[in-house]
């Protein structure tokens, strides 16, 4: 972009970033947030390495939080529901432990996961961009991806919360609306659940993106109930309890007429469970069960 044009964006967009491909924000060690690169915003000016005040908010394991321009100064806030502040810059996800290095999943120690870094012209296409996180395929797409499974508040929490009761067979989601559950926790109900927030079910190929990096052919022994943390089977990208904790609803990828799949394996399914592991094409999508939840994803929105 020349200097032409980030003159006519900046009469037209309060972000005007040097680099677009990236978010403006990056992590410095654990919990430390700078500016990427130069940025102008609401036209103020901020150079690469500037420092975000988090003075003024404790970063607990498990939150969402904002990075928000207040009286010219960048500063941290909890984000606690779909950001529409048109003061916020972007923000992250502060997660109960680090991403996997390699394939053996990651560790306990709370850190703001840097997949899940996310700006106002560079984030998930879908309203809220709260516990996801960016992966991306072979030969260069992007996607954005739920880091924890759907719970059954989903519209209170969004679909990706920490510390939340996972839906599934025996604790179906909330109906859009609120007012009633479903039923069960079938292809359909998972499809309808994530539609409603403008998000889709990952395909096989996707889910194998998003979920290398645990340790495979592993399993976490018992019902996990609540999403959380279980480090040896977080992802590079931070994807938690990404398999052998509880099947998730999927598709085969077909572009026409997808059908219902299931990955990763559950709880029970030990030595099987894995990032490569799927009934895929036409699973028993009326199939409900206490093995069976639902991961969501998004597009990738990316502004010039």
């Amino acid at each position: 972009m020349n200097v032409h044009d980030r003159t006519a964006q900046a009469a037209t967009s309060p972000l005007v970033k040097t680099d677009p491909t990236l978010p403006a924000l990056e992590v410095i060690g654990r919990d430390g947030i700078a500016i990427r690169n130069a940025i102008t915003f609401h036209g103020h000016a901020f150079g690469p390495d500037t420092l975000i005040d988090t003075s003024g908010c404790t970063m607990v394991p498990g939150v969402d939080c904002a990075v928000a321009l207040r009286e010219g100064v960048l500063r941290l806030e909890r984000l606690t529901g779909i950001p529409t502040d048109p003061m916020i810059l972007g923000g992250f996800h502060f997660a109960p432990g680090g991403n996997a290095p390699a394939r053996a999943g990651g560790d306990d120690i709370p850190a703001i996961n840097p997949c899940s870094m996310w700006d106002r012209n560079f984030r998930p296409a879908c309203p809220d961009p709260r516990g996801m996180k960016l992966d991306e395929l072979p030969g260069g797409r992007r996607f954005w991806c739920d880091i924890y499974m759907t719970g059954v508040d989903h519209l209170i929490n969004g679909t990706s919360a920490f510390g939340v009761t996972i839906a599934d067979g025996d604790d179906p989601p909330q109906k859009p609306g609120g007012k009633t559950r479903f039923k069960k926790f079938d292809y359909a109900t998972a499809c309808a659940v994530m539609a409603h927030h403008g998000k889709g079910l990952l395909s096989a190929e996707e889910f194998f993106a998003a979920a290398v990096g645990g340790t495979e052919q592993t399993a976490c022994g018992e019902d996990p109930k609540v999403t959380g943390l279980d480090a040896a089977r977080t992802s590079r990208s931070g994807m938690m309890q990404s398999f052998g904790s509880m099947w998730v609803w999927g598709h085969d990828g077909d572009p026409d007429n997808p059908r219902a799949s299931m990955f990763g394996g559950s709880w029970v399914d030990g030595g099987y469970a894995g990032s490569r592991y799927a009934h895929v094409a036409y699973y028993w999508p009326d199939n409900s069960h206490d093995v069976i939840g639902a991961r969501g994803r998004g597009d990738h929105l990316q502004l010039d």
